[in-house]
């Protein structure tokens, strides 16, 4: 559990820009993902994985963590099971389509 941080605090600060470098990776991993399959720009990729962690109430790095799962055919360890499945249902119904049939545009 993420404890309370100041933003007045430097140490506060340094450990909230850790906590961001450490995710960033998956991150952008999702977006370069999201930017293949579906041919859009990386502004387009990353608004549609973060409307996916608001739809879901799922922090921004946890769906990343699970396309990229989803993605290379591995399974996480860092997010349960029925996470998972919330996240994959809500690409698969607004952002990826169904089946990848429809055609590619920015996400909705």
């Amino acid at each position: 559990m993420t404890s309370w941080r100041s933003a007045d605090n430097p140490a506060d600060e340094i450990a909230n820009l850790r906590d961001a470098l450490d995710t960033q990776p998956v991150i952008e991993q999702a977006k370069g993902m999201l930017m293949l399959v579906r041919g859009w720009t990386a502004a387009a990729a990353f608004a549609a994985l973060r409307a996916v962690s608001q739809r879901t109430n799922v922090k921004l790095h946890k769906v990343a963590t699970i396309v990229v799962a989803a993605g290379s055919c591995v399974e996480t360890h860092s997010v349960n099971a029925e996470t998972s499945t919330l996240v994959l249902d809500e690409l698969r119904q607004n952002v990826l389509g169904s089946a990848f049939n429809s055609p590619p545009g920015p996400p909705g």
